[in-house]
């Protein structure tokens, strides 16, 4: 079976390297390394060309996608996007930027082009915390809690964990004691 294998295999390779050689009723030979380039080239172009619009269809498939997503998810209208792409952005007297989809008529605004694929979408937070009255009573500092600016506490944070490990060991000796009996 090797054997066929080989054979056959040499066969259409010596078939192949033979239509290099052959020549067709017009003087010309079956194949030629220009024509199986140019072959390719044409292979290429097309399917780039089919590539690419393929590319477009699916990335206008998945806004209009996410379009109805959105505007299923909130009561108010998507607006479209055909001007999405642009954002102009500017900086204030305070030297703070500010983004929008409008260029501001006051200052010098500056175009930004976004690229749809480095644009990362994060569900927002919970922000109601942040409506809350903020809360009147001040926290005092308790003298017994430890802190790092109290020596004392420091301290006595190193005396407890001494004490530990040394019970920590008393317990693990009365084991070993135990299970050599």
């Amino acid at each position: 079976m090797k054997y066929f294998t080989y054979l056959a295999i040499s066969i259409m390779v010596i078939a192949v390297i033979s239509l290099f050689y052959l020549k067709k009723p017009d003087g010309q030979t079956w194949l030629s390394t220009s024509s199986i380039s140019n072959e390719s080239l044409q292979i290429k172009e097309k399917m780039l060309a089919l590539s690419t619009n393929t590319l477009d269809q699916a990335v206008q498939g998945v806004k209009q996608a996410g379009d109805k997503i959105a505007s299923s998810i909130s009561d108010e209208p998507i607006p479209s996007t055909t001007s999405s792409n642009k954002i102009y952005k500017w900086q204030d007297e305070s030297g703070q930027w500010h983004f929008s989809d409008t260029p501001n008529p006051d200052v010098t605004s500056i175009e930004v082009k976004l690229d749809p694929k480095d644009i990362t979408v994060i569900a927002a937070e919970d922000t109601s915390i942040l409506n809350a009255a903020p809360n009147t009573n001040k926290m005092t500092a308790n003298p017994e809690t430890p802190s790092i600016f109290n020596p004392d506490s420091v301290k006595k944070l190193f005396d407890d964990a001494e004490n530990v490990k040394e019970k920590l060991e008393k317990r693990n000796k009365e084991i070993n004691n135990l299970s050599a009996l």
